[in-house]
């Protein structure tokens, strides 16, 4: 059939069986193994989606019972899952490529389709309308809260009760992270207006059942997995603010939560796997609510919190070590915490013989590592770290337990400390009478420490405030220390306790402990295990950083003995097959660059090497994004502190880095390299000040549309031109209207017009005006089109008005004038009054706003047209005023906010710190801006004697003031 005719097929209220057949042999074809059918039916399903009636078609063609599930309708669900995901929202810009009938008939039919379907169907079309109702629920979905419950309310299977709160629940679940705002407090109270009794009577009910099948595992099974969705919804309900229903049915609820956190039954504890099951996942999530509500509701939950700490507490002393327990237990004493941190609880704990019976039911057992840890030590460093290490939010048995005997301290330090400090006492005894056997003891000791001994920390500092009676200097000299000074190859868990005290201790430590440290931490660098070498990077890192009284407390005179031995050790920890992107020896070996500077002159060749080969090898298949970036702020550190003290080091840079970037960029395995690149690329051309071979030969490549599809490129690449035009505008050639394409494409895009404006600027500041001359009517007109438009913001007004002051200073007042009159004939005085003067407050950035100073000087004070426009003349003093004495304004409007750069593995644009742009102020020739209005205005006035002072008479006394202090200022008068 022709291309035309399928398209007509879904264009209609029900496909036809052709159709549907057709269909779906495209579904099974694109999960074939056969390369060629799976790309056919590839291709076809892309062109297909694009036509209207598309998804409603999949749709039917998923509720087909008569077609198999596996592949064919599954794999229907999976592409309309897609499809939604890709085009219910419609980005700014972007055309609608949903049919506005296709979104009705899909929200109409979907929910009836996805409860009458297998699990693995139910589970994407669950996902599906979780999607849509992220952008239509409830104001363009209203029918769907009522639909969905009737549906609960006519069929209390258990597979369906499990789907529609799973689906509920996905719903609800951004209300825990969502800012508050009356919109969403509106629809809180719509989904509670509408589900509150349901949800209720739905826990109370099955509840209710639990008795009746507890001789039978899957129904227990099934009731609990819907009992933890139930648990889900009501914390996600409950997390803006306590509904008043919850309120008023406490305890219903409460009653229904005590009988599940107390429930046992054996049936429900598998003991051949370590993953938690529906009991313990429905315990989590009652510990969750009370947690919650422990904290945030105290005066509605204050009589269930005695009775919830005796049952919580009597849980946790019937689990065990097995890993089913890693969820519950962590959440049982996370609630615990939350009760003991508040005053009116405190008589709950505060006894001497509750903190012992606490201390070995509780706090030693959970602090003890387990076989499944010291598996993860040696076999999966990287888990073990994320979880341990200082300052992680990982919700651990160990970290968990180390809040709760911190929280024992918020009131009762002293006690908890004595008591707490007779266990690690003993536990160090039990290690010093057999270290190789009982070294499991002085880890837990050390835990004990670090938990009593830290009163608050930061990631930046470590630990801030210590708990006075514990003597952290002592046990780091007796207990730290020596471990450290011992074999390294011995208990590496007890080095590795040793290399984080210090991380989190490091503020405490005089400089003389960490010079001593220094050597004897640099061993461990080369150790084999993960834990280990890594620790010790970022206790090193961690010491470098540490600053008194704003300047580092090592300095590059304290570390030039060790530079060598410990950029050796960091760059032999990359050589270990877990660490060949390890974030933490990459971050200590740009901190050590850092700190040195040009200490390390004499091995920057030898880093240079490393890096390069490091390089190549991540840029076959990056990973580890947080890598990747200490790996560029390292280079951009060695250029800034290298080439600031011998300038010639700029061309052995070039030479060792041109090769892999050029190869790097054209590959597409590593295209998030692309951002960095273009940033080290633009700091070193920006440390010349004539253009080079390597870079004349790259240019062309620069303007290529291909470069500028990836969004992340667009900031360091328009630093990168800025750098050219700087450096030599002549460079350009003929090529001026590639650059004015990428302006064009860059000022389309609200969130990118502001770099367009940047490098347009660059253009009239670096370019003489008659290299591009001829196109600039076409430019300013590309302009207009936005300011006149609906996708005009006030961001891009400020920016246009930027750039026009600046072209009034760099090429004249008239000439501006002139130029926007030959876009549109007699245009300009209504941009001024329109556009101009009214945004000139809201530029933004010091050096914008003496730059857009400047230029409306020239404009008041040198263009006819703004003499004679009357009002508008007086308009535009005022606002120069005003951008002189009234603060820098902040208005932009919340659509034109730039998205903060996230780390991950697509390209997105993150700044290097090493590498900062260039400080530039184009008009540097002018020292003080309101001086140069003051000479502007006596200037002015002695061609128009007394028309100038009669004119600001007319003025509000506050202005007339500070005009006069500004010509007093400049020692000039008015005529």
């Amino acid at each position: 059939r022709s291309q035309r005719t399928e398209r007509a097929w879904f264009r209609g209220h029900m496909a036809s069986q052709q159709v549907l057949q057709t269909l779906a042999l495209h579904l099974r074809n694109s999960i074939s193994p056969d390369g060629k059918s799976r790309q056919a039916a590839e291709d076809f399903l892309k062109n297909a989606e694009l036509q209207n009636g598309f998804s409603v078609t999949i749709l039917q063609l998923v509720s087909m019972k008569n077609i198999p599930a596996q592949p064919t309708r599954v794999a229907g669900a999976v592409i309309l899952k897609n499809f939604v995901k890709k085009y219910w929202v419609v980005g700014e810009d972007e055309k609608d490529r949903i049919h506005p009938d296709d979104r009705n008939r899909l929200k109409k039919n979907i929910t009836d389709v996805m409860l009458n379907s297998e699990q693995k169907i139910r589970t994407q079309l669950g996902e599906a309308i979780h999607l849509i109702c992220k952008q239509d629920f409830p104001a363009k979905w209203q029918g769907f809260l009522p639909d969905i419950i009737s549906k609960l309310k006519q069929r209390k299977d258990a597979a369906t009760i499990s789907t529609v709160l799973e689906v509920l629940e996905m719903v609800v679940r951004r209300y825990r992270f969502e800012a508050a705002s009356n919109r969403l407090w509106e629809e809180i109270k719509f989904v509670m207006d509408n589900f509150q009794d349901t949800l209720l009577g739905i826990l109370e009910y099955l509840t209710g059942m639990i008795d009746g099948q507890k001789q039978n595992a899957a129904a227990l099974a099934s009731i609990f997995k819907c009992l933890d969705t139930v648990c889900q919804i009501f914390y996600s309900l409950s997390s803006q603010t306590i509904p008043e229903y919850f309120e008023d049915n406490i305890n219903k609820f409460m009653k229904c939560y005590m009988y599940l956190i107390n429930y046992y039954n054996p049936l429900l504890t598998p003991r051949d796997t370590d993953e938690p099951g529906p009991l313990e996942n429905t315990k989590g999530g009652v510990c969750d609510i009370v947690r919650l509500y422990a904290n945030k509701y105290d005066e509605e939950f204050k009589n269930w919190v005695p009775k919830f700490v005796e049952n919580v507490w009597s849980m946790l002393t019937k689990t065990d070590e097995k890993g089913m327990y890693d969820q519950v237990v962590p959440k049982a004493i996370q609630f615990l915490t939350a009760v003991v941190e508040k005053e009116w609880h405190k008589n709950l704990f505060g006894n001497a013989q509750s903190i012992k019976v606490f201390a070995e039911k509780v706090i030693i057992p959970q602090l003890k590592l387990r076989d499944s840890d010291l598996e993860d030590f040696e076999v999966n460093g990287i888990e073990y770290l994320r979880r341990d290490i200082e300052g992680s939010d990982s919700e651990t048995r160990r970290r968990t337990t180390v809040n709760f005997v911190r929280g024992l301290c918020k009131f009762f330090e002293k006690e908890v400390t004595l008591i707490l400090q007779g266990y690690v006492d003993q536990q160090l005894k039990l290690y010093q009478s057999n270290p190789s056997k009982n070294w499991m003891a002085k880890d837990v000791a050390m835990y004990i420490v670090v938990a009593l001994a830290v009163r608050g920390s930061t990631r930046a500092k470590g630990a801030t405030q210590l708990n006075p009676f514990i003597n952290v200097a002592q046990f780091f000299s007796k207990q730290v220390v020596p471990e450290l000074k011992g074999n390294i190859k011995e208990n590496p868990v007890l080095k590795a306790d040793c290399l984080k005290f210090v991380a989190v201790f490091r503020t405490h430590l005089p400089v003389e402990a960490y010079l001593a440290l220094l050597p004897i931490i640099a061993r461990y660098l080369e150790h084999p295990n993960y834990v280990v070498h890594s620790y010790a990077a970022i206790s090193i890192e961690r010491m470098l950083a540490v600053k008194e009284r704003g300047k580092p407390k090592l300095t590059k005179a304290h570390i030039k003995p060790f530079v060598k031995p410990l950029m050796s050790g960091l760059f032999t920890i990359f050589k270990h097959e877990e660490s060949t992107e390890n974030e933490y020896g990459m971050r200590a070996v740009m901190r050590l660059c850092s700190t040195g500077e040009e200490v390390l002159a004499s091995i920057t060749g030898a880093v240079i090497e490393n890096i390069t080969s490091i390089l190549s090898k991540v840029a076959q298949n990056p990973r580890n994004p947080h890598f990747n970036h200490y790996l560029f702020e390292t280079l951009a550190c060695l250029i800034n502190n290298i080439c600031k003290a011998d300038k010639s080091a700029i061309g052995s840079f070039e030479k060792a880095l041109f090769p892999p970037f050029e190869q790097m960029l054209g590959m597409e395995t590593c295209q998030e390299f692309g951002p960095y690149v273009f940033q080290i690329l633009s700091q070193l051309l920006e440390k010349h000040t004539r253009m080079t071979g390597p870079y004349k030969n790259i240019f062309g490549a620069l303007l290529h549309p291909q470069m500028w599809a990836n969004k992340g490129n667009i900031p360091a690449m328009i630093r990168l031109l800025i750098a050219y035009l700087r450096v030599d505008h002549t460079i350009v050639g003929n090529k001026i209207e590639g650059l004015l394409g990428i302006f064009q494409k860059l000022i389309s895009n609200k969130r990118e017009d502001h770099h367009g404006m940047a490098l347009i600027g660059a253009i009239i500041e670096f370019m003489p005006l008659e290299m591009w001359s001829k196109y600039a009517t076409t430019a300013f007109g590309m302009m207009f089109a936005r300011l006149s438009g609906k996708s005009k913001t006030q961001k891009f007004s400020c920016n246009f008005v930027s750039l026009v002051a600046f072209f009034c200073h760099k090429h004249g007042a008239d000439t501006l004038v002139n130029l926007i009159n030959a876009v549109q004939k007699g245009i300009f005085p209504e941009l001024a009054t329109q556009v101009i003067i009214p945004n000139i407050q809201y530029v933004q950035g010091d050096v914008e706003r003496k730059s857009c100073a400047v230029g409306m000087v020239d404009l008041l004070c040198k263009s006819s047209t703004m003499l004679s426009a009357g009002p508008a003349w007086l308009q535009l003093l005022i606002a120069i005023v005003r951008l002189f004495e009234l603060p820098e304004s902040n208005t932009y409007e919340e659509e034109d906010v730039l998205d903060v750069s996230q780390r991950g593995f697509k390209t997105v644009y993150c700044r290097l710190a090493f590498a900062p742009e260039v400080v530039h102020d184009p008009v540097g020739d002018i020292a003080d801006a309101k001086k140069y209005m003051a000479q502007g205005l006596a200037s002015l006035s002695q061609k128009m004697p007394g028309k100038v002072p009669g004119m600001i008479a007319k003025l509000e006394p506050n202005y007339q003031n500070a005009i006069r202090q500004y010509l007093q200022g400049a020692g000039v008068s008015l005529q």
